[in-house]
């Protein structure tokens, strides 16, 4: 017996679903956008973030970055528009670059570096001195150790 097994896309992640949306819509006059669309895909190893601005020239657009804030915008006569999204955790807001050319604004986010593992030496021997549970100076740390599996 032949399984076939079919994994579940979002229907906006389908490009042909997402094609015959944008062509039912313009037919029947269902949705009418006023504003840029930004579409967002990963490449790579980047967050590619794309934007059609037909007619908006690049001195009108603008890319910025605050701490984990990422803002779109473009300012002309006839249009006015802003868009913020907050970067996940793996995405680096230090690796954001961004590129204007023939009306599509593109920007690519890179992705956090990960760190090397490295090896952690094991002593072997006891401390000089031994750890006090409390200590009369105020900079002193208190450590306590708590046995969730006490049975009394």
């Amino acid at each position: 017996m032949l399984v076939r097994h079919r994994t579940y896309t979002p229907a906006f992640e389908r490009p042909i679903d997402r094609a015959f949306e944008q062509l039912t819509n313009s037919f029947f006059d269902t949705v009418r956008s006023t504003t840029p669309v930004v579409d967002g895909a990963w490449i790579d190893d980047d967050y590619v973030l794309t934007v059609d601005l037909p007619g908006v020239p690049a001195e009108a657009v603008s890319v910025e970055v605050t701490g984990t804030t990422l803002t779109l915008g473009a300012n002309t006569d006839s249009l006015d528009w802003k868009r913020s999204v907050r970067l996940g955790s793996k995405l680096d807001p230090e690796k954001v670059r961004a590129q204007h050319v023939d009306g599509r604004l593109t920007v690519r986010i890179g992705v956090v570096d990960q760190p090397e593992a490295r090896k952690v030496a094991i002593e072997t021997t006891a401390p000089d001195r031994a750890i006090t549970a409390k200590s009369e100076d105020a900079d002193a740390i208190d450590v306590q150790s708590t046995d969730t599996n006490d049975t009394e």
